[in-house]
C-alpha cells in the first residue's frame, strides 16, 4: 500500500510546474520525532526532483540551541510550537508556516491478550485498573502528560502502584520485554516497536497531540526546491502513510 502511494505521488507530481531540471542540495533540519516519515518521502522526492536532500535529525530542544545559534538550513521540520516562537526572528519566512501531521498518545499491549477498545474512556480506565504493569515516560523525561491523564481517569493512585516509569528509551519496549503488560506512548513511538499491538488512540478529548510542520529557511538556497519539497511532504494523499506511522493529518 505504501509502495502504491509513493509511486502514485511521483505520477502525480513528475509533470507539476516545481520539478525542476537542476539539482541542488537542500538542507533539512529536522525533529527526530519525524524520521519515520521522512525515511520514506525524502528518497522519494530525491529521485522525482532530482535535488538531494540532506536531513540532519536532532531533538526539538537541541534543534532550538541551533536555531538560537544561528545554524543555516534550507527547510525546518519540527513541532509547530517551536516554529510558531521563530514568528518575527528572521530565522524562518514566516509565511511559510506549513502544518504536516500531528502524532497523539496511544496503548499498547502484548499480541497475547485481548484486544481492548482504548478509544472508549471506560474501557481505558479498566485497561489500565486490571493491568499488572503499567510503562510510560517518566514526568523527568517528557511524560508529565500521564500523571494528569491517569487523574482525570480517576486512577492515579492505582497506576502508581504499578508504574514502570521509563528514563531513555521507548515504554512500548517494556511491553514487548514482559516487563509491563500496557505502555502508554506516542502513537508513532508504538508502531515502531516491533513484537507489541498498537491497541489504539486514547479517546480525543484525553488527547494531547504533537503537531509537526515546516517552514523555509530564511537564507533558503534554492526556494522552489524548498517549496516543492514542502508540498510533497504536505499532499492530502499521505494520510495513508501517515497513519501507517501512528500518525494523521492535521
Amino acid at each position: 500500500m505504501i509502495r502504491f502511494l509513493l509511486a502514485s505521488l511521483l505520477l502525480l507530481v513528475a509533470g507539476s510546474a516545481w520539478a525542476p531540471t537542476w539539482a541542488d542540495e537542500i538542507k533539512v533540519l529536522a525533529a527526530v520525532g519525524y524520521k519515520p516519515i521522512l525515511n520514506d518521502l525524502g528518497p522519494s522526492y530525491e529521485k522525482q526532483s532530482g535535488h538531494k536532500v540532506k536531513i540532519e535529525y536532532d531533538s526539538t530542544s537541541a534543534i532550538a540551541r541551533r536555531l538560537a545559534a544561528n545554524e543555516k538550513f534550507d527547510l525546518l521540520i519540527t513541532t509547530q510550537d517551536t516554529i510558531e516562537k521563530l514568528l518575527g526572528e528572521k530565522k524562518v519566512i514566516d509565511d511559510s508556516l506549513t502544518v504536516l501531521a500531528k502524532v497523539g498518545v496511544g496503548v499498547a499491549t502484548r499480541l497475547s491478550d485481548p484486544w481492548p477498545n482504548v478509544g472508549n474512556m471506560e474501557v481505558l480506565r479498566r485497561t489500565l485498573l486490571s493491568a499488572h504493569a503499567i510503562a510510560y515516560a517518566s514526568p523527568s523525561a517528557g511524560g508529565a502528560f500521564y500523571p494528569q491523564l491517569f487523574q482525570r481517569l480517576g486512577v492515579l493512585s492505582d497506576v502508581q502502584r504499578k508504574s514502570v516509569t521509563v528514563v531513555g528509551g521507548l515504554a512500548a519496549q517494556r511491553v514487548a520485554s514482559n516487563q509491563a503488560d500496557v505502555a502508554l506512548a506516542l502513537s508513532s513511538e508504538i508502531v515502531s516497536v516491533p513484537g507489541v499491538r498498537f491497541a489504539g488512540s486514547i479517546p480525543p478529548v484525553l488527547q494531547s497531540y504533537i503537531v509537526y510542520a515546516a517552514a523555509m529557511g530564511l537564507h533558503a538556497g534554492n526556494s522552489d526546491a524548498v517549496t516543492g519539497l514542502m508540498a510533497w511532504l504536505s499532499n492530502v494523499e499521505l494520510d495513508p502513510l501517515l497513519r501507517a506511522k501512528g500518525m494523521e493529518m492535521p
